[in-house]
C-alpha cells in the first residue's frame, strides 16, 4: 500500500494516530512506496515512533539484517534497511514468558534462550527454536546437564548460525571457578560454539578451560571473539588451531557495591570496545589497539547501560542521563547529546481494574535504555515511557525510518516457561 492511499484510508475512517517526531522538528517526508528505499541514507533524519509496549523489551539483529524487537509476551520483526515494524499472533505462539538471547535467521533457524524454571540452585536456561508449530523446546546437542542452553548467538561471516554454549554456575557452595575445574577433570566439558544450521564440522576447537563465556562476536574475515565471566577476552584467528587470550583489561579497584560484568562491542577485530562499571555509577570505556587497551572519554552520568559502533565508526551511548553520540575520531573527541523530546503514545488505557496507574494524558517523557546504529545512518532506540519512578513497564522504540503507524504490542498471555 503506497503512502497516499494509506493516509487516506486513515482519513476515511479516523483511527489513525499522528506519528511523533522525537528529536528536532521532522521535515515533511512524502513517500510513493512503504519506506525509504534501502539504499538512500539515513543520515540526519529524526527519530520517530515505532512502536508502544506494555513491557520491557530489546533489539536485535538477526542474520540478514531483519530487527527483532522482544520481550515478555511480545515479538515484532522489521526487515533489513527498509520497511515496516509488524507482528503477528503466530510468532508468538508457544513463546517463553521470560525471553532473553535471540539469534539466528527468520523464520525457521531462529533460536532464543530464556530463563526455564526458578529453582534452590538459581535460575535454569533453555532454549527454543522456531518452527512451523510455533516455538518448541531445542535440546542442545550431546549437552550434559547445566550446558544445555546458548549465553549468546551470532552470524559467521558465511552465513552460519552460531551458538555460544552458556553454563548453569556456580551453584550454591560451589566455588567461582568450578567450571575450570570440571573442565580440567573431562575435557568433553570445554564450551563450544556450535552451527546450528547444519554444515560441516568448524574450524575452530573448544575454548580452554576457563570461566563461562557470555558473549560472542564474529567479524568479516572470519575471527571470532569470545567474552568471559570476570572479563577475560579470547580470540580465534581463521587457520588457528588454538584460541589467542588478548591482553587484560586494565585493573581498576573494586567498589564496595561490586562492578557490573563488562560488555564487548565493535565491528573491527583491532579495534574493539569493552565498558563496564567498576564500581556503582562509576563507568569505564576502554578500546583496544595495537595490542593494548587504551581509556575511551565518557560523558557525564552514571553507568553506561548500551553502547554501539556504526559500520563508519560513530559511537552510540545511553547512560544514566540520556542519549550520545560520537564522531568517529579521537578517543578524547566530544560526545554530543540527543534529547528525545517527550512521546504523545497511542493505546493508552483510559481506566484500570487492577489498581495500576493510568498513564497521564498527552505528551510523556522518555528514557533511553538501548542504542542499535547500522549502515546508512539508520538508529533504532528502546526507551522508558513515563515518568520513571519504577511503576511502569511500558516502553517505546524510535527509529529514524519512516514509519506509517506506530504499532501498539501488549504482551499476549498464555506464554510457556517460567
Amino acid at each position: 500500500m503506497s503512502a497516499r492511499r494509506f493516509a487516506l484510508g486513515c482519513a476515511l475512517a479516523g483511527a489513525c494516530t499522528g506519528i511523533q517526531p522525537v528529536l528536532e522538528d521532522m521535515p515533511e517526508v512524502v513517500a510513493e512506496d512503504d519506506d525509504v528505499p534501502g539504499d538512500r541514507s539515513l543520515h540526519g533524519r529524526s527519530l520517530q515512533l515505532a512502536a508502544v509496549t506494555d513491557s520491557w523489551v530489546n533489539l536485535t539483529v538477526l542474520a540478514d539484517g531483519m530487527i527483532a524487537v522482544h520481550g515478555p509476551g511480545v515479538l515484532a520483526l522489521a526487515p533489513a534497511g527498509s520497511g515496516q515494524l509488524e507482528t503477528k499472533r503466530a510468532w508468538l505462539r508457544e513463546w517463553p514468558q521470560w525471553p532473553g538471547t535471540i539469534g539466528g535467521r527468520w523464520p525457521d533457524d531462529v533460536f532464543v534462550t530464556a530463563q526455564w524454571a526458578l529453582t534452590r540452585t538459581g535460575v535454569e536456561f533453555a532454549v527454543w527454536r522456531h518452527g512451523w508449530r510455533g516455538w518448541v523446546r531445542w535440546k542442545v546437542p550431546l549437552a550434559p546437564l547445566r550446558f544445555d542452553f546458548y549465553s549468546d548467538y551470532a552470524v559467521g561471516p558465511d552465513g552460519a548460525i552460531l551458538g555460544l554454549r552458556g553454563f548453569e554456575g556456580p551453584g550454591p557452595g560451589e566455588d567461582a571457578d568450578v567450571l575450570r575445574a570440571m573442565q580440567a577433570a573431562d575435557p568433553d566439558l570445554r564450551t563450544t560454539i556450535d552451527v546450528l544450521d547444519g554444515g560441516p564440522p568448524p574450524p575452530w576447537p573448544p575454548l580452554p578451560p576457563g570461566r563461562e563465556a557470555v558473549q560472542l562476536a564474529t567479524f568479516a574475515d572470519g575471527t571470532l571473539v569470545v567474552l568471559r565471566r570476570e572479563s577475560s577476552l579470547l580470540r580465534w584467528s581463521p587457520g588457528a588451531g588454538e584460541w589467542v587470550e588478548l591482553p587484560a583489561l586494565p585493573k581498576h579497584a573494586p567498589g564496595v557495591n561490586g562492578g557490573e560484568s563488562a560488555v564487548m562491542v565493535g565491528r573491527d577485530p583491532a579495534r574493539l570496545y569493552v565498558h563496564r562499571c567498576v564500581e556503582k555509577d562509576r563507568p569505564v570505556l576502554d578500546r583496544l589497539t595495537t595490542g593494548a587497551w587504551r581509556p575511551v572519554a565518557l560523558p557525564g552520568g552514571g553507568c553506561v547501560r548500551s553502547l554501539a559502533e556504526a559500520p563508519d565508526g560513530t559511537l552510540w551511548l545511553v547512560n544514566d542521563r540520556g542519549l550520545y553520540r560520537r564522531a568517529p575520531g579521537s578517543d578524547s573527541a566530544r560526545w554530543e547529546e540527543v534529547p528525545l523530546a517527550p512521546v504523545d503514545a497511542p493505546g493508552k488505557p483510559v481506566a484500570t481494574l487492577d489498581g495500576t496507574p493510568v498513564p497521564p494524558q498527552g505528551p510523556e517523557p522518555v528514557t533511553p535504555r538501548q542504542v542499535l546504529a547500522l549502515d546508512r545512518g539508520e538508529v533504532w532506540v528502546v526507551a522508558g515511557l513515563g515518568s520513571g519512578d519504577g511503576e511502569s513497564s511500558r516502553a517505546v522504540v524510535l527509529t529514524n525510518r519512516t514509519v506509517l503507524a506506530p504499532l501498539v504490542l501488549r504482551s499476549a498471555g498464555g506464554a510457556q516457561g517460567g
